[in-house]
């Protein structure tokens, strides 16, 4: 059921879901190719992968480690990429993972998506890419700006948001600009991209994780017309506050609509539930969990646990792969990263 469905049918459909039905769990399949090699891809974030038609997929990816991947299965770094990207075809979990291909150099080596410019303070600041949306005519990637502070490669924190369009998904993508810069959010307010979707109400709604209080985090949630992804001044926020209705111009209206969110998680409407649906992981990384609700903005039915991960394991980034659901969603995909490699996963709802 659409959106403008739901808000044609009254408070009986507003109920919030009940809870997932019952489901199975399998895969665990590694997106990354496993045999040993030199001068490969070890490792990445981000996986967050984009339809782009004809069963193509564009992956938008973060913190890519290319090294060497030894008999024993054990990887060796030897150089980071703070953002890339990678074309597949479909994927399964009841079939061979297709290979990535990155955008890449002569040796086969990824190339940074979002490069750093002059004036752009390259060699303290990395770009991370997020979420993304494709349509027939661009492509728009959200990223976060990270700078260092200090020598190890994962000493950086996030000082802002924006988002970078192409006219084709190789690129090259362009960072859009607000009053002369490139940050379209600052670092206290919501980082927009974290998770989003196009819905059948012509919008593209777009969640953000935003600090509630010290060491605690939720998500706002944004919505723009597909054109308009780079054009910060269309957004609009969503609002339980905001004297001018539901949705508000006004950033420093906008309400949580997630609590307790991570970094990384995905927000789809799934077809087979008849609700929307948030995947996650939780703080300490021990289980991957859902949340449905009727609307985009909630409210949220109780965290149900879909998976759970071993603590040597290292797991982070859960998210749906909404580009890879199939019968409606009856069977979605999910991505973990283990170990900062990325693993597939298949729940299979009854």
């Amino acid at each position: 059921m659409s959106l403008a469905a739901l808000l044609a049918c009254g408070p009986v459909c507003a109920r919030q879901a009940t809870g997932l039905p019952a489901f199975s769990v399998s895969g665990g399949m590694p997106l990354l190719a496993q045999a040993a090699a030199t001068g490969t891809v070890v490792g990445q974030a981000g996986n967050y992968a984009v339809a782009l038609g004809g069963g193509r997929l564009i992956w938008f990816l973060n913190n890519v480690m290319s090294g060497e991947r030894k008999p024993d299965g054990q990887g060796e770094v030897w150089n980071i990429v703070d953002g890339a990207a990678a074309f597949s075809a479909g994927v399964s979990t009841g079939a061979p993972v297709p290979a990535l291909n990155y955008l890449a150099e002569e040796n086969g080596l990824p190339l940074p998506l979002l490069s750093g410019g002059p004036g752009e303070y390259s060699q303290a600041r990395r770009f991370w890419p997020r979420s993304g949306f494709c349509s027939a005519e661009k492509c728009w990637v959200f990223y976060s700006i990270m700078n260092n502070y200090g020598a190890d490669p994962y000493d950086y924190f996030r000082v802002g948001q924006g988002v970078a369009v192409s006219q084709k998904p190789e690129g090259v993508y362009r960072k859009a600009r607000a009053a002369g810069s490139y940050f379209l959010w600052n670092d206290i307010e919501p980082a927009f991209g974290s998770a989003l979707f196009k819905d059948e109400d012509g919008w593209v709604y777009v969640y953000g994780r935003v600090i509630t209080a010290p060491g605690e985090y939720g998500a706002a949630l944004a919505r723009v017309k597909p054109a308009q992804l780079d054009a910060p001044e269309k957004y609009s926020y969503y609002s339980v506050d905001a004297a001018s209705g539901s949705w508000t111009a006004d950033l420093s209206e906008a309400s949580v609509v997630l609590d307790r969110m991570p970094e990384d998680f995905s927000v789809s409407y799934n077809e087979f539930l008849n609700s929307y649906l948030a995947v996650f992981m939780d703080e300490k990384g021990a289980a991957v969990y859902a949340r449905q609700a009727r609307y985009p903005w909630g409210p949220w039915g109780p965290a149900e646990k879909l998976t759970a991960c071993a603590k040597e394991d290292y797991c982070y980034g859960a998210k749906e792969q909404p580009a890879l659901s199939l019968a409606g969603g009856k069977r979605i995909t999910l991505t973990v990263e283990k170990k900062n490699a990325p693993y597939l996963y298949e729940i299979s709802f009854e």
